[in-house]
């Protein structure tokens, strides 16, 4: 009886080109969804940061604005007898007094670029919407677009920087400043918002004394 004889074929060498391409595909997908991911995590990192600085910046407008109140209410001092000078932190006619205001001069780290001098600034004059037609006491303080957009919304439910006419030179001041009148209208009575100076510069301000 004749054996089965059994031929084995040799194997072929070759490459799997399919599940190849598969993980390729699937890396693919990965790289895209990274990308896609961390442009919203950008996006959404920035817009956060600017709701956080706001939230921050209305707290110091606050802070600024108790420490002018105990100036005039519990220590008595009349308009124009008050200093706001951050040297001078000994009398009780000092915002930066602990007998006086009793708080410290805030840093300019919110401002838009404390890096090139952008700090707070305390002008007078007479704003529209509050008190008589004399000055009033405000402090101003350099801010980026986003950030003046979030104050708005946070501190007045409006979501916008409107215009006045007068300049960033001219609002950056420890003096009076000339004219208000052009105070935007969505901001009067408003003690603590953002506007946008004429030549686009963007500044939160605080009301701290209404005359």
């Amino acid at each position: 009886m004749r054996g089965i004889i059994t031929v084995r074929r040799k194997a072929e060498q070759g490459i799997a080109i399919g599940p190849i391409l598969f993980i390729i595909a699937i890396l693919g997908i990965l790289a895209s969804a990274i990308a896609a991911g961390s442009g919203s995590f950008t996006a959404s990192t920035s817009s956060e940061g600017a709701k956080t600085k706001a939230a921050a910046l209305i707290q110091v407008g606050e802070n600024l604005k108790i420490g002018m109140d105990r100036l005039v209410i519990e220590n008595s001092i009349a308009w124009g007898d008050y200093t706001i000078d951050t040297t001078k932190t000994a009398n009780v006619n000092d915002l930066f007094s602990p007998a006086g205001g009793g708080i410290a001069s805030p840093s300019p780290s919110l401002s838009n670029d404390p890096a090139n001098g952008d700090n707070w600034n305390y002008p007078t004059g007479d704003v529209p919407g509050f008190g008589s037609t004399n000055d009033d006491q405000i402090v101003v303080l350099p801010v980026s677009e986003v950030v003046c957009t979030e104050v708005n919304n946070k501190a007045n439910g409006y979501s916008n920087e409107p215009s006045i006419n007068v300049t960033a030179a001219a609002l950056q001041v420890n003096t009076a400043i000339a004219d208000l009148s052009g105070w935007p209208a969505a901001l009067q009575g408003k003690p603590i918002g953002c506007l946008q100076s004429s030549d686009s510069k963007f500044f939160f301000y605080q009301i701290l004394y209404i005359q």
